[in-house]
């Protein structure tokens, strides 16, 4: 048995000062230090009245992005979406194979665990190899660095469209949750041709989807101009909504588009740091929330420190309705609250409560009020303070240690060299290495 004492619980519901946990991979039992009574072989761990807080989840992401970092890229000239992606992000996807996939799954999975992080939703895209990424990824990021991913390929006509179908499905067939489970990806309709869709349909099945829906207004205004639909109409009319089917972005839906959201149970993961680096806009919350479709917040791997992207969705949400009081605390924390009821359903198993029960996922952080904190304003002070530096001195997940007093529990030194080098490799793939 494992036990953290002098902490102070809160998990997005409930806050609960000065208590103890007992876990192992699921959390066994909370209580208030009074009543703690220790046996002689547990595990202690002291928070000393620092704060335990569930392991953060990104709904939205691309392990991939760790091999963007410092590349040695010509200035890009794009003047619109579609030539940023074909000078930049799809130059640097295309060149990728396994080994390159799985080392950026080990090395993003180290500064993931800094942030906190213990779940992710993956959108992955390899060019030079497709089958067997997904395998890799799961390897290095949930084999090897133990954290709980969810993966799937973005079908895309820039690819082989079979390899991919193939790789959803048969990486989703040997695939049983917990740790680890699979969606049906497609990147978006800008890169998928009518017989893509209609070859992915027969090919899906109950899989979710997890698809780029009106990322870019180019998006919405090419699938209207060359199918006559709008791009969550035309995925409808292909048979491919199926329930709990993640849309990214969804900065340029409309009204139409959001209802078939909702009554095919699909949930938007915005992702608005990344919207504003690409200059493509700010999701319209209130859109959603009026017909009912679930938001949770992903961040396109735009970094790895997800409580930053929680902050920067509410900034941006008041920068789209040129207010900063209507999208509030209260809707954030809506926002956090459906990642972790997502995740539960999606892995079948429960996340994001520090009650008897649920997956032992979460992090000690050390965090002193400079004003008053109770039970009423405790969003407030994770919201502006914890989640403003965030770094967890420990993080667990699935009861395993990942992070104790600030210190990664891995080789970091041999992982980042062989992706150092596997990144190189990759570069001269691109032409930007000799």
């Amino acid at each position: 048995m494992k036990a953290i004492i002098n902490a102070n619980l809160y998990d997005f519901h409930t806050y609960k000062p000065d208590c103890y946990l007992l876990f192992e991979d699921k959390i066994v039992r909370t209580g208030p230090m009074k009543e703690y009574e220790a046996e002689e072989d547990w595990e202690v761990t002291d928070a000393k009245g620092a704060f335990l807080l569930p392991g953060l989840i990104i709904g939205h992401a691309h392990l991939y992005g760790a091999f963007m970092r410092g590349i040695p890229m010509p200035p890009l000239t794009s003047t619109n979406f579609r030539e940023q992606l074909e000078q930049f992000y799809w130059r640097v996807d295309r060149a990728l194979d396994i080994e390159s996939s799985y080392h950026s799954a080990r090395a993003l999975a180290l500064d993931h665990i800094r942030c906190g992080v213990t779940t992710i939703f993956d959108h992955h895209a390899s060019g030079t190899q497709i089958r067997g990424t997904l395998e890799a990824l799961k390897q290095g990021w949930v084999d090897e660095m133990g954290l709980r991913g969810v993966f799937c390929f973005e079908t895309s006509d820039r690819f082989s469209v079979d390899e991919c179908i193939r790789e959803n499905v048969e990486f989703a067939e040997k695939t049983h949750g917990g740790m680890t489970q699979a969606m049906f990806g497609m990147h978006a309709s800008l890169s998928l041709s009518e017989r893509t869709l209609s070859a992915a349909a027969e090919a899906i099945g109950s899989l979710p989807l997890h698809v780029h829906v009106g990322e870019s207004l180019e998006d919405e205004e090419e699938s209207v101009a060359r199918y006559g639909k709008r791009i969550v109409e035309r995925f409808v009319s292909h048979k491919l909504v199926t329930p709990n089917s993640i849309f990214a972005h969804c900065v340029n839906i409309d009204a139409k588009e959001a209802a078939l959201m909702a009554e095919y149970g699909c949930t938007a993961a915005v992702n608005v740091t990344s919207n504003l680096n690409t200059g493509n806009g700010i999701p319209d919350y209130r859109l959603l929330k009026r017909y009912g479709v679930p938001v949770m917040i992903g961040n396109d791997s735009l970094g790895t420190n997800i409580a930053s992207d929680i902050r920067n969705t509410m900034f941006g949400m008041h920068l789209r309705t040129k207010s900063p009081w209507w999208f509030g605390y209260g809707d954030l924390l809506t926002c956090v609250r459906n990642s972790y009821e997502f995740a539960s359903r999606i892995l079948g198993i429960g996340l994001g409560r520090l009650e008897a029960g649920y997956e032992a996922d979460f992090a000690i952080v050390e965090y002193v009020p400079p004003v008053p904190l109770n039970e009423e304003n405790i969003w407030g002070h994770v919201a502006d303070g914890m989640f403003n530096s965030y770094r967890p001195r420990d993080l667990w997940c699935a009861g395993k240690q990942k992070l104790k007093n600030y210190q990664i529990q891995f080789d970091e030194n041999r992982i980042l060299e062989e992706t150092r080098r596997s990144a190189e490799r990759a570069w001269r793939r691109m032409g930007l290495q000799k």
